[in-house]
């Protein structure tokens, strides 16, 4: 067993813990992922990311208690992949050990939010497996509009990108409509989570392009709900919605992925669906 001291990126409390061998295995140039529970260093708990070499590279704060719904994405030619890309295509090792779990956080949300994304980034090498590997995972889903361009570019070039939510690392740049608030992104922190744990590389692939199918599949049968019931001259709130998606999918809906569905449908597709008691009071 080799000691490995980390640091809760919440409080700041030192520690160490133990990390077997075997568990490098799989690692060759990307990260191994170390769920840290509460109670095991502080109070908090966390993920801390390992290189090869057992440094400490990231760490990051998902909240272990959200419940993703369980559901199978519809077996339609739309959604059937029949191979994931290759390594010179995308190197799934080279996105796991560039890019932040804060960074793929925050690309997520823009996503889901229909924003126009900057990623300053200086390694050129990398800029086409980014693309490569958003045009995989949102495939026939989310339209992804991400430009990638080195930080002496961005400063030469300010003006063209006003409109753009910018990224760098983990810091937010430009922050449109204040869309990025970190304490609101628990779903999407719990997605890439699930997405950077995996350390089957082709399966963690997988689990990330199923979460956004989940979410643009539930998400746009929220919006045919309400529009149905508009075609037939009746309300409907964000409740209603949600004990239609259970009875379709035969699937459990938590409050804060409701309200994580509910921000796609308004930032992505425009629409606001009203909460149970504004459909009441706007029925007085």
């Amino acid at each position: 067993m080799t000691k490995i001291q980390i640091i809760c990126p919440t409080c700041g409390e030192k520690g160490n813990i133990e990390v077997h061998p075997d568990a490098l295995k799989h690692v060759t140039r990307g990260l191994l992922a170390i769920n840290i529970p509460a109670s095991t260093l502080c109070q908090h708990s966390f993920i801390a990311y390992l290189d090869k070499n057992l440094n400490v590279r990231d760490y990051f704060v998902a909240d272990f208690q959200i419940e993703l719904p369980e559901m199978s994405i519809p077996d339609s030619e739309k959604f059937r992949e029949s191979k994931i890309p290759t390594k010179d295509i995308v190197d799934i090792d080279l996105i796991k050990l560039n890019m932040t779990a804060l960074l793929l956080t925050h690309i997520l949300k823009s996503i889901f939010s229909r924003q126009k994304t900057l990623l300053i980034l200086d390694y050129e090498f990398l800029f086409q497996h980014i693309r490569n590997f958003f045009d995989y995972v949102t495939r026939d889903t989310f339209d992804v509009k991400i430009t990638i361009i080195t930080e002496n570019d961005y400063n030469k070039n300010k003006k063209q990108y006003k409109d753009y939510m910018v990224l760098k690392g983990n810091e937010i740049v430009k922050n449109v409509n204040k869309l990025l608030n970190d304490k609101k992104l628990g779903v999407e922190k719990h997605i890439i989570s699930k997405f950077l744990t995996e350390q089957e590389l082709g399966y963690s692939y997988i689990l990330l392009k199923n979460e956004i199918q989940k979410a643009y599949e539930l998400s746009t049968s929220i919006i045919e709900f309400v529009k149905d019931k508009k075609n037939s001259n009746e309300k409907a709130n964000i409740l209603e919605a949600s004990a239609n998606l259970e009875e379709k999918y035969s699937i459990k809906i938590s409050p804060m992925y409701l309200n994580f569905l509910n921000e796609i449908v308004k930032n992505y597709y425009g629409m606001t669906v009203p909460s149970a008691s504004q459909s009441f009071l706007g029925s007085l």
